[in-house]
């Protein structure tokens, strides 16, 4: 639970059954195959139909008819006529069952199950060399992105529902079909979607049927368009280059230069106005899908950076949409963020992530990081958003900063709250005021563009440093509730969740919908990378799939990571089974949310303001340990909630839904935690070992790890023996919560575990492991005694051939490990990294991890 002010859809589809693809595994063939197949000469369609396709047997991987051709696009493509019934098949490559690849590409995987209707139809194939996924079109029409561009990608004609050229696939299973290409030429263009290779059926803008034609533009020859198609909504969207290109049809002030229209959510008031350039104006109710209860007034001529205010009942209210605002007031300022652009003149590339297990995480507040002296930081930048990507910053010979989280090698930072709120600085800024508008105390300007450039520009520096950016936020509450209460009560839920008395009830569809409108906002226009969210247990995980499902295939090029708090405020939920919970995180595995994983951060420190230690101390249950360095999985393999208990701690379907971590910005920091349980002597002492002992078990974990600022270097908190503050230090002074780079200095030997610890992970596959049946099938543990040993191959094709071992030793004695038979080499001990063999020594109060040589 976060410290605050005042102390504080859907299941996925059985096996990825989704828009063009039928990939229900069963039936009764299982043939195996190894991981990886050269690139064939033949790819057949090996099953139950073949006999009806005129082979000789069914199962048959050498039948003539059977085969598939290879296409221009570089997919093997078929089409079968098959009468109505139920079939099994495989792709079965080079006319052999030696490689063979079933349902969701798996090598020798489950049979892939398909139903024609009555009176027979021919099904359309495809199988793709690169993921090994074939798709048919026996549960979903062929899908095709249409429009009065595809000339430009080869088709014959325009608005050609047949041409297989722009053909969507959805290779994934997450039933969202995508199309993308780098032919388009610039220019605005027009688009539909088609099902079935033909216009009887066809969607439109907002997913309609027959709906208008979906605009867009495509800023420059050669940038990449990708058009995705959900199947449950209907929805086709296009982002070409770095994200959308048309202004967002939503609440709040849409500007033009020719006019501004201003709307509003008031469900139960019609008495609403506007203010703005001296003049008031009535709203009037306005007709906008996906939103009920919305007045409206168009205001005519340029309003840039004009203020505005509306009026509900006569009561002055915030615009809950606002871009921009006049600071501790209710105004709202018109502005146009998608056109303020970086001073680089565009986005830089982000950093690459091939997988979310890739990243490691690093947690700052914007005012703590920067604003002490020792930071080194321009005195203008500190506690700004500047001041976190200033580079060349030093304290006595040392990095500091953003030159710092290069060389510790994190991949992202995950930033405390940085929309406006409530509160003055010092503070963490949980109690959002205006979600869309960055924080005024983290801006060193006062004009509206130049304060939405600054956060730009933070985002892009950050970029070019090879860091991605994640927004801690907080859509669970608000600062009081008079923030949204004087438009309606229906912001707020009947009963506070939060523990601050003003939580959010995202139950309302129009307030589920705000919080999507405003997370699509920083995504578009701020080019953040993910979202930690604050006390996600308040919000509906129904919510939270449709959240993240709606950027997940609105924006596909952004490898997004969302995560937040599995809990609440503390508060009894009549709707807790509905909520985001441990135990509903599987349902949540499709779109890749992911959770803190609270319980084996429990295990490992104890608890977070107490005295005791867990594991770190020699303390505890070990085996808890074993079990969270495997990723924390499910028992099964399936997306259904565990219903019967929402706690849970076997939740997370793929290793990338576990957070885990040892320290957060909340209770009691890693190392004020270790000296208030009794162990001292600093760095070089058992404080010190019990530290890096933590923090090297979460970045041997499998999952993501997340580190809080300072740690590596023993940040305290504790001023004057005074761990009281420490243990919920929200508002305390900057003597407490500032990052003081001289720890830095002192606890050089710390950092540099860190580092080490972190580039064994980066450069170790084993370490991040990305399914569920890898974390099941390619890591061994042990328990003996105190010591908790892991065995890990990355080799799914020889899952038991190990090539990492870890072992976690909190005893104050050495430990010697058994280790598999090959020939070892040790490189990581309690200094850092090392390069040893013939040595099978685990040192005291440390990790130690061997590889395969």
């Amino acid at each position: 639970m976060t410290s605050y002010r005042r102390s504080t859809t859907a299941l996925r589809r059985l096996a990825a059954l989704a828009a063009a693809l039928a990939l229900l595994g069963g039936g009764a063939v299982t043939r195996s195959a190894p991981a990886h197949a050269d690139t064939p000469a033949e790819v057949s369609l090996a099953g139950t139909f073949d006999t009806a396709i005129g082979c000789s047997t069914t199962w048959q991987p050498d039948c003539a008819q059977a085969q598939m051709t290879l296409a221009a696009d570089g997919r093997w493509k078929a089409s079968l006529t098959l009468p109505a019934g139920s079939y099994s098949y495989k792709a079965a490559i080079d006319d052999a069952w030696t490689v063979n690849y079933g349902a969701g590409g798996a090598p020798g995987g489950a049979n892939i199950d398909i139903t024609v209707p009555t009176g027979g139809e021919t099904v359309a194939f495809v199988y793709d060399p690169d993921t090994h996924v074939v798709t048919d079109s026996s549960a979903m029409p062929v899908v095709t992105a249409t429009g009065d561009w595809q000339t430009a990608t080869g088709c014959g004609a325009t608005w050609d529902a047949t041409c297989a050229a722009t053909t969507m696939t959805d290779p994934d299973g997450n039933g969202v079909s995508t199309f993308t290409t780098t032919a388009i030429p610039a220019g605005t263009w027009n688009t539909k979607v088609t099902l079935g290779q033909s216009w009887t059926t066809n969607y439109g803008a907002g997913g309609a049927a027959n709906g208008a034609n979906i605009p867009f533009t495509v800023p420059a020859n050669g940038d990449t368009t990708t058009f995705s198609y959900n199947e449950s909504t209907h929805l086709l969207t296009v982002v070409s280059n770095a994200g959308g290109t048309a202004p967002l049809d939503t609440l709040g002030a849409l500007y033009t230069s020719a006019a501004t229209t201003f709307r509003i959510w008031s469900p139960d008031s019609s008495n609403v106005t506007l203010s703005v350039g001296g003049s008031n104006y009535t709203l009037s109710p306005a007709s906008l899908a996906g939103y009920s209860s919305v007045y409206q007034t168009v205001v005519s001529g340029n309003l840039l950076d004009q203020d505005y205010q509306f009026y509900v009942n006569g009561v002055a209210v915030p615009d809950p949409y606002a871009q921009m605002v006049v600071p501790n007031t209710t105004e709202g300022v018109v502005v146009d963020t998608a056109a303020v652009t970086p001073t680089d003149g565009g986005w830089d590339p982000r950093p690459a992530l091939v997988n979310r297990t890739d990243a490691v995480v690093y947690e700052l507040s914007v005012h703590d990081y920067t604003i002490d002296p020792s930071s080194g930081v321009d005195a203008a930048k500190r506690g700004k958003f500047l001041g976190l990507v200033e580079n060349g910053t030093t304290y006595d010979g040392v990095s500091t900063g953003i030159d710092h989280l290069k060389q510790l090698g994190v991949t992202a930072v995950q930033i405390m709250p940085s929309f406006d709120f409530g509160s003055t600085v010092p503070n963490w800024g949980y109690d959002p005021v205006n979600y869309n508008v960055p924080e005024e105390q983290y801006s060193q300007f006062t004009a509206p563009e130049d304060r939405i450039r600054e956060f730009k520009d933070m985002v892009n520096a950050f970029h070019k440093n090879g860091i991605r950016v994640i927004m801690d936020v907080v859509y669970n509450h608000t600062y009081t509730k008079n923030v949204f209460g004087n438009i309606t009560g229906k912001y707020y839920t009947p009963t506070d969740l939060s523990g601050t008395g003003d939580s959010i009830d995202d139950g309302n569809p129009m307030v589920s919908q705000m919080i999507q409108d405003s997370l699509e906002h920083w995504v578009r226009d701020y080019n953040v990378d993910g979202f930690r969210f604050d006390l996600a247990g308040v919000h509906y995980y129904n919510n939270v799939y449709t959240w993240a499902n709606y950027l997940e295939t609105t924006y596909p090029d952004r490898d997004l990571m969302l995560y937040g708090e599995p809990w609440n405020g503390g508060a009894s939920d009549p709707n807790e089974p509905q909520k985001v919970r441990y135990g509903n995180m599987p349902a949540l595995a499709p779109v890749h949310f992911g959770a803190f994983n609270g319980v084996y951060r429990d295990a490992i420190r104890g608890g977070t303001d107490d005295n005791v230690f867990g594991y770190m101390g020699n303390n505890g249950n070990p085996s808890a340990i074993a079990f969270g360095m495997t990723g924390s999985p499910t028992d099964a393999d399936s997306t259904t909630p565990v219903s019967s208990n929402l706690w849970t701690p076997a939740f997370a379907l793929n290793p990338e839904q576990t957070m885990n971590y040892v320290s957060i910005h909340d209770n009691l920091n890693l190392y004020d935690k270790i000296t208030y349980s009794g162990a001292s002597g600093g760095a070089t002492g058992a404080a010190g070992a019990i530290d890096r002992l933590a923090v090297g078990t979460i970045l041997t974990s499998q999952g993501v790890p997340v580190i809080a600022e300072g740690d590596e270097f023993l940040r305290s908190k504790v001023v004057n023996g005074d761990y009281t503050t420490a243990m919920n230090s929200y508002n305390a002074p900057d003597t407490v919560n500032a990052i003081h780079w001289g720890d830095l200095v002192t606890n050089a030997s710390i950092d540099s575990y860190y580092q080490a610890a972190i580039a064994l992970r980066k450069a170790t596959p084993s370490l991040r492991l990305t399914t569920w049946s890898a974390v099941k099938n390619q890591i061994a543990t042990q328990v003996n005694g105190s010591v908790v040993i892991a065995e890990i191959s990355d080799n799914p094709a020889a899952p038991t051939t190990y090539d990492t071992v870890v072992v976690v030793n909190p005893t104050t004695s050495a430990y010697n490990v058994t280790l598999p038979s090959g020939s070892w080499t040790k490189v990581l001990n309690s200094a850092g990294a090392t390069s040893t063999t013939g040595n099978t020594s685990c040192d005291p109060q440390a990790v130690t991890v061997f590889t395969a040589s």
